[in-house]
């Protein structure tokens, strides 16, 4: 049996008398893909914040690549952070930046990088999904969909460039792992 990529132990969270993970088990392998679909106040949320770190759990234990993340401090702790990316909710991109600075933003603030490599790069990035330089200076709500769409994409998978050649690759499969309501 191969390590998972991720992998959930009997998480726990509550928050006063509201249960909101009861044991929850799961197990990801590599090369697959999992949406989490549920009403809200099911735990989705919970459940990511629990496996960042964001939220300690109260019971059970949160697993990445085998090692137990819920306990990592320091650079430890930064160096998991940076394998992790996260596109938010209709790939929710900040207003105020510019598209090029939203591609970019794990690169600067993540990493420190300087703005003129960090514009070079995405703009590369926005080039191979389908998006040209013209729209790096843009800001997202002159955008059309597809367009924030596309950046919105990349603000989750720009941050580890080492892997960017796999990320057109469709997943060996995708799960999909309803959550049901714990009232």
């Amino acid at each position: 049996m191969t390590t998972p990529k991720l992998e959930l132990i009997g998480l726990t969270k509550a928050f006063g008398t509201k249960q909101v993970l009861r044991g929850v088990n799961l197990r990801v392998e590599a090369g697959q893909s999992l949406v989490i679909i549920g009403g809200s106040g099911t735990g989705k949320s919970v459940m990511i914040k629990c496996i960042l770190g964001l939220l300690r759990p109260d019971a059970g234990d949160v697993r990445v690549d085998g090692q137990s993340v819920l306990g990592l401090t320091g650079k430890a702790r930064q160096q998991f952070l940076m394998r992790i990316g996260m596109l938010f909710q209709g790939a929710a991109l900040f207003d105020s930046l510019p598209i090029w600075r939203n591609v970019a933003f794990g690169l600067i603030q993540g990493r420190g990088m300087a703005a003129r490599t960090a514009r070079r790069l995405a703009i590369e990035t926005l080039e191979r999904v389908g998006l040209g330089a013209d729209v790096a200076d843009l800001f997202p709500p002159n955008c059309r969909a597809a367009c924030r769409s596309g950046s919105g994409w990349r603000v989750r998978s720009l941050p580890s460039r080492r892997s960017s050649s796999s990320m057109s690759r469709r997943p060996a499969s995708t799960r999909s792992w309803p959550m049901s309501s714990t009232r």
